[in-house]
């Protein structure tokens, strides 16, 4: 082989090669394009599942709302039956217990300072109804500590009576009902006969608030 074929031959395998690399750079971009295909298509996807995970969240969130709302509307509600229930109830329920209340006030309130469900009074006392649906113990505390210790201050016009308390309740427990007694309050509750009556024992002695 001659000086001239031998460098032809070589041009070649240069070019061979050249051509080679250059067709190995354009399968690798080719791939890479598939590659970058992919990536797209799975964050498409992922970003449409994340779309709709997001409208089933807010679906739920909002039936949750409106559940909360509907239980907040029923609790009200059952709150205003049970001091319906206790207003209309407490002279004929202290009467049976020989005590006479002559003037029975409901909701008597001081705007921005407190609200007192029912207020019954006589010639020697006042007694003061917190009304609850269910009683716990924290609300007696509440009553007791708070409630019914700033009462007069609220309305002078009871000075000269004995401040008696008094707690009714739809739903009472037992423990909550001795945990009352205990505090000194007259406990009311609803009577197997639609209407009301004291769990407190004959003889019971209400603590008398300052």
């Amino acid at each position: 082989m001659n000086k001239q074929n031998k460098e032809e031959s070589r041009l070649d395998r240069i070019e061979k090669g050249i051509e080679e690399f250059i067709n190995g750079v354009q399968e690798l971009k080719e791939s890479q394009k598939k590659t970058d295909q992919q990536i797209a298509d799975s964050a498409a996807r992922i970003e449409k599942m994340q779309e709709a995970t997001d409208k089933r969240l807010n679906k739920t969130m909002k039936k949750l709302d409106q559940v909360g709302k509907q239980l907040a509307n029923l609790g009200f509600g059952q709150g205003e039956v049970a001091e319906d229930l206790f207003y209309r109830n407490t002279k004929e329920t202290f009467k049976k217990k020989g005590i006479v209340f002559h003037n029975i006030k409901r909701n008597l309130k001081k705007k921005g300072f407190g609200e007192y469900d029912i207020v019954a009074q006589n010639s020697e006392s006042v007694l003061v109804i917190e009304v609850k649906h269910k009683l716990k113990k924290d609300l007696v505390d509440k009553f007791v500590n708070k409630g019914l210790l700033r009462f007069k201050s609220l309305f002078p016009e009871y000075k000269g009576y004995k401040l008696l308390g008094g707690v009714g309740a739809l739903v009472l427990s037992e423990d909550i009902n001795n945990y009352a007694q205990k505090a000194g309050l007259y406990v009311l509750t609803q009577s197997d006969n639609g209407g009301t009556s004291l769990a407190n024992p004959e003889g019971f002695k209400a603590k008398e608030f300052s």
